[in-house]
């Protein structure tokens, strides 16, 4: 029987694997069935993830991949991308032959772009996001930035959620934390949760949806 899910560990790490599972928790703020997008995409094990817990009418898949280069270049003892083996080409194909059944139902979109970039057009068009699932870079610049792009396509009762929540300031992906502590005490939002798994959910601090 042909997996739906047909890459499971060639270049990737078997504690991540076991993460994804670990990680879902999080999807349980987000409306089902609504228009989201994740931004950071890579091989898409995650997006698989939203597509079948979520359902939603529309996701989209926002990442660069080869605009950056032929690797990640995140370093040579870096098992995520096979020790700097992983071509951004390989992440882009993973993805869009892990996510083929979501394409080939127009369920799901690929864009390889970066997110702010993407967003502009978004705000073009005039659409507006129910979810958006962040990680990108993690640095603090960043993600600052990524957020107050978001909130322009975000509805009012929408959801921003992402990994790699590190409150210890010596976790290399501190910077996403200090950004988002910075974000909700500068601007209208409020960390609905964080924590497990490193994942954090926000909202409009005046959304009156319950989630």
């Amino acid at each position: 029987m042909k997996s739906d899910n047909p890459i499971e560990t060639d270049f990737f790490p078997k504690s991540e694997l076991k993460r994804l599972n670990q990680r879902v928790w999080v999807l349980s703020y987000a409306k089902k069935g609504g228009v989201g997008a994740e931004f950071g995409v890579f091989r898409g094990h995650f997006a698989h993830k939203i597509a079948e817990t979520i359902n939603p009418s529309k996701l989209y898949l926002v990442d660069p991949w080869t605009k950056h280069g032929e690797k990640f270049n995140w370093g040579d003892d870096d098992p995520y991308t096979n020790f700097n083996k992983l071509t951004t080409r390989q992440a882009k194909d993973d993805c869009i032959q892990r996510m083929s059944k979501f394409i080939e139902a127009g369920m799901v979109e690929v864009f390889e772009m970066e997110d702010c970039e993407f967003i502009d057009m978004l705000a073009k068009r005039g659409t507006k996001l129910d979810f958006v699932y962040l990680d990108t870079s993690h640095s603090y610049k960043s993600t600052f930035s990524e957020l107050k792009k978001i909130d322009l396509v975000l509805k009012e009762d929408g959801v921003v959620m992402g990994d790699d929540w590190a409150p210890n300031q010596d976790h290399c992906h501190h910077g996403l934390f200090r950004a988002v502590q910075d974000f909700v005490r500068l601007y209208e939002y409020e960390i609905v949760a964080a924590g497990p798994a490193g994942q954090f959910c926000l909202r409009r601090s005046n959304s009156e949806t319950d989630t």
